[in-house]
């Protein structure tokens, strides 16, 4: 008789499968053995035949092992050999070498077993293991944790090039990273990545680096980095071609002194969410992970009281009042204090923003005719006017994604689903296909190079989200199934999105399930009385 899962107690297998663990300890009617080295592993023929199809397979017919009771495993650690084990009887696996233990666990077959290490070294992805966790993945064809990688280092490009590893990366991956539109990393950083990789074998790699380096848009490569190429990097200035097309893109006179850049200054992982409390007039910041609250710096009395809108660029906090005035500090240092920046020239009302390549830009947002937009340079405190949005409207879902600035819905007279496209390097707006659904007050974050703009307003407040992919060019309509929202922050961290919202119902700090396409609440706002549209993403100690 064939049962399904759920004609199964299963706590009772679970007694089960704990009484013929203790069996197994304690050596009680083992009747099969493991010889790794001098080490002996006991186990029961049948739990080791039905937990895994390598033991099925050498105990199902008449050989040395099965008449002999013994197997002797070689090429393979004792250690990853008794967590195999463990994982058959218990489900669970100790702490061990992955490498050793995904080798251990491929071998024997054990599918689930090599699906946890997977989810396992995802959860631990960092610069540092990427390497290691890359050729796990590629060596044992975990196709879901290959993927991750890539999203990961698409997202964390600077900080994996500052690794040792990174050099020993093959060709055809240094160009998949090089040449993804949606790399997250600037023109300066891929350049100095790719001399870097290049002259670790450098006569194998000259080619490829000829290749790559042309794809290179090098107008958005400071002065002081090109001529410190044009004069000192021997991959280049040993290049007539190369030397030439930089010399056409460079605008700087001799006054401009070359530059190396420090790639190993990579930007903090980020991994808090910070809320401007008005009630204790401070920053608070929450990790998703640990589920806990850090407190920060306090709120400037300067715009207590005030609205405004916020921003982080590297180690700094920029506040954009909607009276023109603006503000920075630097979260990191517990003795800094804010200060003052040029007033807007131009957006002096309500504003959103966005950090992008070093700069802050700023979109008008005050009204159904709102369409100028200012840049702050970080590097001399100024703000200069840039090419206005061809839509006119407020309410808009702005958010960078690659070499580009989306600027998606909004409100003009009534509801709006325009999307379009504007590059800084040239200064031009391109018209992209309209979302699905015409809304304003959505919120909008990038995730693995896609767009998800979430709830919004139209008569009513939505629950519906919306992607769309910035390589496709296309629109796709995700309904969740609660929490209708607009007029709130959303953000990713660590390839998840968050939404952060205060209202007269609930404030919360809430998850997107993508199984099952939900919120979960993960945090709660407490007492505190936030800005509504100021919340940002730090790195925080805990």
């Amino acid at each position: 008789m064939n049962l399904t899962l759920d004609a199964y107690d299963l706590k009772h297998c679970g007694k089960m499968m704990m009484a013929l663990n203790k069996q197994r300890e304690s050596k009680e009617h083992t009747d099969f053995a493991i010889m790794v080295g001098d080490e002996k592993i006991p186990a029961h023929r049948n739990v080791l035949s039905a937990g895994s199809d390598y033991f099925r397979a050498m105990l199902s017919h008449e050989n040395v092992e099965s008449s002999s009771g013994v197997v002797v495993m070689k090429e393979v650690q004792y250690s990853s050999v008794k967590s195999c084990i463990d994982y058959i009887y218990t489900g669970h696996v100790s702490t061990a070498d992955s490498e050793q233990l995904m080798h251990t666990a491929h071998m024997l077959q054990l599918q689930g077993l090599c699906d946890k290490i997977a989810i396992s070294l995802e959860k631990e992805l960092s610069s540092k293991s990427f390497y290691s966790t890359k050729m796990i993945a590629s060596t044992f064809n975990c196709f879901n944790l290959v993927e991750s990688c890539n999203k990961y280092a698409l997202r964390n490009f600077q900080s994996i090039a500052a690794g040792d590893d990174f050099k020993h990366l093959d060709e055809e991956y240094v160009s998949f990273l090089l040449g993804s539109k949606v790399l997250n990393a600037t023109e300066e950083v891929k350049c100095k990545a790719l001399i870097i990789w290049s002259n670790f074998d450098v006569v194998t790699r000259t080619s490829t680096f000829v290749k790559l380096f042309e794809n290179l848009d090098l107008a958005k490569i400071s002065e002081k980095y090109q001529k410190f190429l044009l004069e000192k990097e021997p991959l280049v200035f040993d290049s007539a071609r190369h030397h030439a097309t930089l010399m056409n893109t460079s605008t700087g006179g001799s006054n401009v002194v070359a530059e190396d850049i420090d790639i190993t200054n990579a930007a903090k992982p980020i991994n808090a969410i910070a809320v401007f409390d008005m009630k204790s007039r401070s920053i608070h910041a929450f990790h998703p992970k640990t589920k806990t609250w850090t407190k920060l710096q306090g709120i400037s009395a300067d715009f207590v009281g005030k609205h405004f809108t916020a921003v982080a660029l590297d180690d700094i906090i920029y506040v954009l009042l909607f009276d023109g005035t603006n503000y920075q500090l630097n979260y990191t240092d517990i003795n800094a204090t804010w200060v003052r920046l040029e007033d807007r020239r131009l957006t002096k009302n309500r504003v959103a923003a966005i950090a992008f390549e070093g700069s802050i830009y700023a979109f008008d947002d005050s009204c159904d005719t709102s369409k100028t937009v200012e840049k702050f340079d970080s590097s001399d405190g100024t703000w200069s006017h840039v090419a206005d949005k061809p839509v006119e409207g407020c309410s808009t879902s702005i958010i960078a994604v690659g070499s580009f600035i989306y600027c998606i819905g909004g409100y003009n007279e009534g509801n709006l689903s325009n999307t379009v496209m504007f590059n800084p390097s040239d200064s031009t707006w391109t018209t992209l296909p309209p979302m699905t659904n015409a809304r304003n007050r959505a919120a909008a974050v990038e995730l693995d190079g896609k767009i998800y703009v979430i709830g919004g307003y139209t008569d009513e407040y939505l629950n519906m989200l919306e992607c769309f992919d910035t390589v496709s060019e296309t629109w796709t309509t995700v309904p969740c199934l609660n929490n209708s929202r607009g007029h709130f922050n959303a953000c990713v961290i660590e390839e998840k999105i968050f939404a952060v919202e205060r209202n007269r119902s609930k404030s919360t700090i809430e998850e997107f399930d993508f199984t099952v396409n939900s919120w979960v609440v993960v945090g709660t706002l407490g007492r505190k009385n936030i800005e509504k549209g100021a919340s940002i993403i730090l790195n925080v100690p805990l």
